[in-house]
Order: structure tokens, then C-alpha cells, then sequence
């Protein structure tokens, strides 16, 4: 090490701090200094390949009164480091199921979420969440939603636009109907048969029914077949691990909303 100027590091409250305090010499020890006190070994580990990292501030619970830290070596006494950290809080998280749209007389819920590792002024010392809940929302829920955190004298904050409206007519619409590379499918017996598509449609509680090639209902009962339907994303799929001779053959399925109509797809 040799002595400069004081320099930033930049890091989260709670999170470990790494100090570029590397030596020439393993046989050279690095004391640690904050605020011009020594700091126990205990609460720091030094490798003179990485430096000095700091994972336990017990001595000092409020990380942002600490002014300056200090890399001192054994070496000389003009051999040191100074360094000034510059502590934040992470940007809050804010969840909602990936939508910024939604319709009058839904349900709006959003989650706002921060980690904060082994932090005490959390009351778990881990995680903090805080739910937005919006029940029958109206087209004056529109807008920008802010969650913002503070501990200590730290702010920090995250946004969600979210966008209610008017409701329209129910409908499903399936894409790429008419596409044979999507809705074509060869497959040997023992293969692994994938029929993936992509709807568009109104409102989510869309229900789809499957049929096997003799027109009959598709009943999930063998441990092979599997659909899945996703919302949020337009998409509904179906699988059959390993099929066999008796699986060929022309599959359909039918995507219907509550109001009676609906869409259907042939493979």
C-alpha cells in the first residue's frame, strides 16, 4: 500500500464493504481504522490479494456516521489508505405480476419489497414488504404509484405506472392460426410432443378445453400430458412426454371467456 488521497467507496447499507487495501507482502498486517479508532480484528478479514473486507460494523449500528476508514499497515506509518463511504439503500422492488394495465372493477395489488442483509432496524433483519391493495379499482386509480423506503437518514424510492381502464367487451383471439410451422407438429414415437400458442383475450378468467383427434374431451388423467396457460404472458401450451402410436393424430382446443365467446385451434 502507499498513501493518497482519500478515496469513495460506494455501498449498500448492511452489505459487506471491500476495502482496496492490498499488500505487496503477505507477511504486512493491515489495521483498520474507522473514525480513527481501531477496529477489532473480529470484525474484519483481510487478504492482501483482495484487501480488507468489513463484514461486522457491531461497533457501529449507524453505518452513516462513519466519517472515514482507514487501511494502516505495520509497514510504516505513512503506509495507509483512507477511505469515505458514500452508503445507500437498494431501490425497493415493486411486484405486480408484470401488469401496468388493468380494467375497471379489478383488484390492483402491488408489493413493495427491500432486502437488507442482517440490518436491525428491520424488525426480521432481513426483509421488509409493504402491500398496496386496491379493490374494485376505477379509472381515477391511474397513475404513478411511489414506494419509498427510509432508515436512518437514508432515502430511497421506486415507481409504478399503472393504467385502469374502461372495460371492454369480452373476447379471445388466438395468433398465428394460420401458421403451420406453429400448429404443424412432427414427432416420432418416444418423442416429446410441445404444442405452444399465443391468445390475446379478455378478461383473465379464460376457459380452455382440449380435445384428443377422435373429437373427444381431453382429459388430463395420464401423468404424460400437461397444460399450461399463463395469462399474463397470452400463452397456452400442451405437452405429452413420450407419446405413442395411439397419441397421433389432430388435437383442438377451445379458449372461451364468460360471456359465451370463443376461439378455437386445431394441431
Amino acid at each position: 500500500m502507499y498513501y493518497s488521497k482519500r478515496k469513495t467507496v460506494k455501498v449498500h447499507l448492511g452489505d459487506p464493504m471491500t476495502l482496496d487495501c492490498r499488500t505487496s507482502r503477505p507477511d504486512i498486517k493491515v489495521n483498520l481504522l474507522i473514525n480513527q479508532k481501531q477496529v477489532s480484528r473480529l470484525q474484519y478479514k483481510f487478504d492482501p490479494r483482495v484487501g480488507v473486507i468489513v463484514e461486522d460494523l457491531k461497533g457501529f449500528p449507524n453505518q452513516t456516521q462513519i466519517k472515514e476508514i482507514t487501511c494502516l499497515t505495520n509497514y510504516s506509518a505513512y503506509d495507509k489508505l483512507t477511505f469515505k463511504p458514500e452508503i445507500s439503500l437498494p431501490k425497493p422492488l415493486i411486484e405486480n405480476h408484470k401488469r401496468s394495465v388493468y380494467m375497471v372493477g379489478e383488484e390492483i395489488a402491488l408489493k413493495c419489497s427491500t432486502y437488507i442483509r442482517e440490518l436491525k432496524e428491520f424488525v426480521n433483519k432481513s426483509l421488509s414488504i409493504s402491500t398496496l391493495l386496491i379493490k374494485n379499482a376505477s379509472l381515477s386509480d391511474s397513475g404513478q404509484y411511489v414506494c419509498t423506503i427510509s432508515v436512518l437518514n437514508l432515502f430511497e424510492s421506486n415507481f409504478k405506472n399503472i393504467e385502469v381502464k374502461e372495460n371492454i367487451v369480452q373476447f379471445v383471439k388466438f395468433k398465428d392460426k394460420n401458421d403451420s410451422m406453429v400448429h404443424r407438429k412432427i414427432v416420432n414415437d418416444g418423442d416429446d410432443f410441445l404444442w405452444d400458442m399465443r391468445f390475446e383475450g379478455y378478461p383473465r378468467n379464460l376457459i380452455y378445453t382440449f380435445y384428443n383427434p377422435n373429437g373427444e374431451l381431453f382429459l388430463h388423467k395420464d401423468k404424460r400430458a400437461n397444460a399450461s396457460y399463463v395469462y399474463e404472458e397470452g400463452k397456452l401450451s400442451l405437452s405429452i412426454k413420450r407419446v405413442t402410436v395411439e397419441d397421433f393424430g389432430n388435437y383442438s382446443v377451445r379458449l372461451e371467456a364468460p360471456n359465451g365467446s370463443y376461439d378455437e385451434n386445431y394441431v
